[in-house]
C-alpha cells in the first residue's frame, strides 16, 4: 500500500487537474490497522469526488460502520478522465482514499447508486479495481461482495448482473448486519451460502441470482421471478423506525477541495407526507419520521466544532414541515449567532411561512430562494397532486422581495401527463409575475432563475405507467417557453432531452439492460451526467448491439402489466399507485385544459 501510495503522489498526481480529489487525509477521515479487523468495506461513489462528499447518505454509513471497532469503511470515488488514464498506465487500481487500499482486498465494495446515468461509472470503478464485471464471475471466495443500494436500488433490475446483492431502503440496520455475516463466515462458508443467509435473514437485502428469470413478451424486459431457496418475494424495503437511534453524523470529512455543498449537512427529517404523483422519493423514503429537536441542537453544536464549518444546511425532501422548524431555528440561530455560522434550508413550501422562517435566520446570504412549482396551473397542480397555489406563491416571493432577497429561483416540470400548450403557456405568465412582483418594492423587476426539467416516469409512483414525452415534443415544448421568454432579467435552464431518454430506459427497463450498459462502457461512455462526456449516439449504438429498443421502454406501460421491480416492496401497495393514477386520468378527462 505505501508503495501505491507513493507512485500515485511521485508519478500520477503532478500531472492531473485537482489533485486534492485523491490524497486522502483530510480532517475527520478514519484510518484503521486493517490486520486488526473482521470486516472492510469499501464505499464507493460512481461520480467525481466533490460529487460524492456532498451526499449526506455515504456520511451517515461512514461514520457508522467506523463507530464499531471490528469494521472500517474507506472511500473511493469514480477517477476524472484524466487521473483513470493515468492509473490504467501505471497499473495503478481503483483505492481507498484512507490507506489506499486495493479495492480487492476489501471485503465489500457497496455503490450508493444516486442516479441511472452512473451505471457506465459503476463498470469502470470495477474494472480499474480488477474486480470482475459480473457477478457471475466472482462466484470464487477471493472476491470481494459487490452491493448496491440507493433510489436506484428501487428497479435494480437493470444493473443486477453486476451485483451480488441489493440493500433496498435505508442501510443503516442492514448494513452493519450483513457486514458481522461476512465477518463471522469468512473464509469458513462458500460466497453463496452467504448471500443465501443474508438474503433470508436481513430485511431490505436482495440477492437477484435466488430468482428465476421471466421476460415480458414487449418490449422484453427480463426480471426477477419466483424466488428460490425459500428467500422473500417481494423484497420489502428496510425501514428505520427510529432516527434518534442512530445519531446524526458529527464528524464529517472536511475536504481539501470545494465540493457541490460545502458545508455541514444535519438531516432533521426523513420522509415526505405530500405524495406528488411524479416523485419517487415520496413513496421510497416513507413514511415520515422526525428526529427529537434537542438531540438536533445538540449534534448541530458537535458538528460545528468538529469540522469549522461556517455553514449548516438543514436537510429534509421538505424541511419546512419539520413539526418544530421555528422552533428548531430559533434554538440554533441563539446558538450560532456569536460564532457567525449561517443557517441554510433548501427545501422549504411555497408559501409566506416559509418566507418567515428565513427571516429569522438573520445570518443567511440573501442570494436566492427557491421555489418549486413543477406546473404553471392549478388544473397540472391537480394532476400531480402538488398541493400549493399561485396567491400563495406569489404573497410569498413579495415577502421575500421586501425582507431583501435579490434572486428568486424557480423550479418548473414538462412533458407530464395531460399536458397542454396552455399550460406552458401559463408556465411563462407565472415567470414574469414573480419577476414583475420586485416592482411593489423598489420599481424595477426582479431576477428570476427558472430551472425546467423534462418529466421521467419512475418506479413506485403513480405515474410509473405513464409514457414519457418524445424527444422531439420536449424539444418542441422547449422552443414554446425560450420563445415566451424575452426578459433580461430571466434566466431559463432545460435539462438535456437526450440524457432524459438514458435516464427513462434505465429507470423502467429489466434485466437485458446490463448488455447495452457493458457496449456503452466498453465504446468508451463515462460520466454520462456530464455534458462534456456524454454522447447519445454511443448509447444508440449501444442498445442496438444489445437488442434494446428504447422507444418501446419509454411508452406507455399497461397497468396489469408485470413490472421489473415487482420483486422490490416499496412499502406503497401497486393497488394504492394505480388508484392514485386513475385519479390524476380523471382529472385529465374531466378538465379542457389551463
Amino acid at each position: 500500500m505505501d508503495n501505491l501510495k507513493e507512485i500515485v503522489f511521485d508519478k500520477i498526481l503532478p500531472y492531473v487537474q485537482k489533485p486534492g480529489r485523491y490524497i486522502g487525509g483530510e480532517l475527520n477521515a478514519v484510518v484503521k490497522d486493517h490486520a486488526r479487523l473482521s470486516a472492510k468495506i469499501l464505499i464507493a461513489f460512481p461520480d467525481v469526488y466533490e460529487i460524492g462528499m456532498s451526499h449526506l447518505g455515504c456520511k451517515i454509513l461512514y461514520e457508522l460502520v467506523n463507530g464499531d471497532e471490528r469494521f472500517c469503511a474507506e472511500r473511493a470515488f469514480a477517477p476524472w478522465p484524466d487521473m483513470e488514464k493515468h492509473m490504467r498506465e501505471h497499473g495503478v487500481p481503483l483505492h481507498s482514499l484512507e490507506t489506499f487500499a486495493p479495492a480487492a482486498d476489501f471485503d465489500i465494495i457497496g455503490f450508493s447508486l444516486q442516479y441511472e446515468l452512473s451505471y457506465t461509472n459503476v463498470l469502470n470503478m470495477l474494472d480499474l479495481g480488477g474486480v470482475p464485471i459480473f457477478a457471475r464471475d466472482r462466484a470464487d471466495g477471493r472476491w470481494p461482495f459487490v452491493i448496491g443500494g440507493g433510489p436506484c436500488a428501487f428497479n435494480p433490475e437493470p444493473v443486477a448482473d453486476f451485483f451480488d446483492a441489493f440493500i433496498i431502503g435505508e442501510a443503516e440496520e442492514s448494513l452493519p448486519q450483513f457486514m458481522d455475516l461476512v465477518s463471522r463466515k469468512k473464509g469458513l462458508s462458500p460466497r453463496s451460502e452467504v448471500l443465501a443467509d443474508a438474503a433470508r435473514t436481513i430485511k431490505g437485502f436482495y440477492v437477484p441470482s435466488m430468482y428465476d428469470l421471466r421476460t415480458d413478451a414487449v418490449p422484453r424486459r427480463m426480471a426477477a421471478g419466483a424466488p428460490n431457496g425459500g428467500v422473500p418475494y417481494p423484497v420489502r424495503k428496510a425501514v428505520v423506525e427510529d432516527l434518534d437511534a442512530y445519531p446524526s453524523p458529527v464528524r464529517q470529512i472536511v475536504p481539501f477541495v470545494n465540493i457541490v455543498h460545502d458545508r455541514a449537512a444535519l438531516e432533521i427529517m426523513r420522509g415526505c407526507a405530500r405524495g406528488c404523483r411524479f416523485c419517487q422519493a415520496g413513496t421510497i423514503y416513507r413514511p415520515r419520521r422526525a428526529r427529537d429537536r434537542a438531540r438536533l441542537v445538540k449534534d448541530a453544536a458537535q458538528l460545528i466544532r468538529n469540522t469549522g464549518y461556517e455553514e449548516i444546511t438543514l436537510l429534509s425532501l421538505s424541511t419546512g414541515d419539520y413539526p418544530e422548524i421555528e422552533g428548531l431555528i430559533d434554538d440554533l440561530v441563539a446558538q450560532f449567532d456569536e460564532k457567525k455560522v449561517s443557517i441554510s434550508i433548501p427545501s422549504l413550501r411555497v408559501d409566506s411561512f416559509s418566507v418567515e422562517i428565513a427571516k429569522k435566520i438573520r445570518q443567511i446570504k440573501k442570494t436566492g430562494f427557491t421555489f418549486a412549482c413543477e406546473a404553471g396551473t392549478e388544473r397540472m397542480l391537480e394532476v400531480i397532486r402538488k398541493e400549493i397555489n399561485f396567491s400563495e406563491l406569489f404573497a410569498a416571493v413579495e415577502s421575500a422581495y421586501a425582507a431583501g432577497w435579490k434572486l428568486i429561483k424557480l423550479y418548473f416540470m414538462i412533458g407530464l401527463p395531460g399536458e397542454t400548450d396552455a399550460d406552458l403557456d401559463r408556465i411563462a405568465d407565472v415567470i414574469y409575475a414573480v419577476s414583475d412582483i420586485k416592482r411593489k418594492i423598489d420599481g424595477y423587476p426582479g431576477q428570476v432563475n427558472v430551472s425546467v426539467s423534462s418529466f421521467v416516469p419512475k418506479p413506485h409512483t403513480p405515474f410509473q405507467w405513464v409514457a414519457m414525452n418524445p424527444p422531439e415534443e420536449i424539444a418542441r415544448k422547449q422552443r414554446i417557453l425560450k420563445k415566451r421568454i424575452h426578459s433580461k432579467k430571466i434566466t431559463l435552464k432545460f435539462h438535456e432531452i437526450e440524457k432524459n431518454v438514458i435516464e427513462a430506459v434505465f429507470a423502467r427497463g429489466g434485466r437485458g439492460l446490463s448488455l447495452a450498459v457493458l457496449e456503452a462502457w466498453k465504446a468508451g461512455a463515462r460520466f454520462d451526467d456530464w455534458n462534456e462526456y456524454f454522447n447519445f449516439e454511443r448509447w444508440r449504438q449501444a442498445f442496438a448491439k444489445a437488442g434494446v429498443d428504447s422507444a418501446a421502454h419509454t411508452g406507455a406501460i399497461p397497468v396489469d402489466a408485470p413490472l421489473p421491480w415487482d420483486v422490490i416492496d416499496s412499502g406503497v401497495s401497486k393497488e394504492a399507485l394505480k388508484n392514485e393514477y386513475r385519479k390524476a386520468l380523471d382529472v385529465i378527462a374531466n378538465s379542457s385544459g389551463a
